[in-house]
């Protein structure tokens, strides 16, 4: 017989990370009140929006019981390919389509050694997201280059327009991630996923190529990394950044394991992620506005990040009787 389910249920784990978006709002009204005007929270929205790109396909890689230490790279890698190949002369397009294919190559290196090869993959994508950041590093000496021939473009002018007063790259964000909750809820292959970070060896015996979804999620990771990379070009900064990944490190694994408090408790999943993003750039944004220093917020990226995988262990210890997020089976 199943339980009733009363109104103490939104203070099960699985709402904490909506009770931790409310609070945050509510300390940073309260704190500064224009916090709350609807241009700040379209900001915010817009800058969550390329952060929880970057680090959508990391999702699944994380579920899978696998880790990529690549992704901020690859971002970097591409952003400076498209923009190298626009300042050179070459058509948005084609920047577009090498800078993108730039960065699956990186996952299917990843992939080749990681799946073929057996390889670590936290060992494996340090090594690639150091081939990345040095490519990055050489197209333009190591310094930002700047684009600007890119803001005459169509597409330049559409993702950074809005959509009744919404930032249309975070429409685009919310439909990009409806796609991938589908596969991820609907689909095998979103089953094999998650059945590959709960049972590797079940899985195996039951026949299912584990090497094929293993390819798939990192060259997943690194599509969304790339793509990332080069919408930022359009919508931040107007050039590519080689030195990008150290920036976004940190703020990804943060967003990543937020998301793990969400739907699947203690498992990755791009609706989590999405809501971490939110929750991300909800602080930074807050922080940012009451001046605080950049220590403070790299604590405060910590702090959110141990909530994360606390948080996260607890569900597995809960629903499985173990907690292991990273644990390899």
């Amino acid at each position: 017989m199943k339980k009733k389910k009363g109104i103490l249920t939104i203070f099960q784990p699985e709402y904490a990370l909506f009770w931790l978006i409310l609070l945050a709002i509510i300390f940073f009204w309260i704190m500064q009140p224009a916090f709350v005007s609807f241009g700040n929270l379209m900001n915010v929205l817009k800058n969550a929006s390329y952060m929880a790109l970057m680090v959508l396909g990391l999702t699944w890689v994380i579920a899978t019981n696998e880790m990529d230490c690549s992704f901020p790279d690859v971002a970097a890698c591409a952003s400076m390919v498209f923009a190298w190949l626009a300042f050179h002369g070459y058509s948005v397009l084609v920047s577009f389509i090498i800078a993108m294919l730039s960065g699956i190559l990186c996952g299917v290196l990843t992939s080749i050694l990681v799946v073929r090869f057996k390889y670590h993959s936290l060992i494996t994508t340090i090594a690639v997201s150091t081939i990345a950041k040095s490519v990055a590093a050489a197209l333009y000496g190591g310094m930002p280059l700047s684009v600007p021939v890119i803001k005459s473009t169509g597409f330049y002018k559409f993702v950074n327009s809005y959509l009744a007063g919404i930032p249309v790259i975070f429409i685009i964000a919310v439909a990009i991630y409806a796609v991938l909750f589908i596969i991820q809820e609907k689909t095998r292959y979103g089953q094999y996923v998650y059945a590959l970070g709960e049972n590797r060896v079940a899985v195996q015996e039951a026949g299912i190529k584990t090497g094929k979804v293993l390819t798939g999620v990192f060259i997943t990771s690194a599509f969304f990394a790339a793509l990332s990379g080069i919408l930022m070009v359009f919508v931040v900064y107007g050039s590519g950044q080689p030195k990008m990944g150290s920036a976004f490190f940190l703020d990804g694994f943060t967003v990543v394991f937020l998301g793990a408090m969400v739907m699947k408790l203690g498992k990755t999943n791009v609706v989590g992620t999405f809501l971490g993003g939110i929750m991300l750039a909800i602080v930074v944004n807050g922080l940012t506005q009451l001046g605080a220093s950049f220590a403070t917020s790299q604590i405060t990226k910590g702090v959110l990040l141990v909530i994360g995988i606390v948080i996260a262990a607890l569900g597995q210890r809960k629903n499985r009787g173990k907690a292991g997020l990273l644990k390899y089976e």
